[in-house]
């Protein structure tokens, strides 16, 4: 999966910068893969919480897709925010590359939140046409 991760961001990050940074090597071998995981996680749990959690469990009526619109940017909120505190964590320089990698990060985050709402709605009781309806 590091493969999968360093390729995906290398590729993203390069549509912002061609130009890659002196601590390039540290990006490739530790940060793609410790925050791409963490953001897939963080996506999980924030769609499990809504779908199962919210609407099923408690019964909160956060079913509207307002409410899911709201979670997906809490998601990509998420992804900046874990981009950035282990990036730094890491010993990555403040530089531009790691301002791209944070907002690339960001639509990861919503993309990762976005497809696993497609995979797990469908069994929520309240919220399984949240955000919309559809064969999925």
């Amino acid at each position: 999966m590091q493969t999968f991760f360093t390729s995906l961001y290398s590729a993203l990050i390069s549509i912002f910068q061609s130009q890659r940074p002196a601590d390039y090597g540290l990006y490739k071998t530790d940060l793609f893969s410790l925050v791409g995981w963490s953001t897939l996680g963080v996506s999980l749990l924030l769609v499990l919480a809504f779908y199962y959690l919210f609407n099923s469990a408690l019964r909160t009526g956060m079913f509207r897709t307002t409410h899911w619109v709201l979670t997906l940017a809490l998601a990509a909120g998420l992804g900046t925010f874990l981009a950035h505190s282990l990036s730094k964590g890491h010993g990555a320089e403040v530089s531009s590359y790691l301002g791209y990698f944070m907002v690339v990060n960001m639509i990861v985050a919503a993309l990762w939140f976005f497809i696993f709402s497609v995979l797990l709605k469908r069994w929520s009781t309240y919220a399984r046409t949240t955000p919309f309806v559809g064969p999925f």
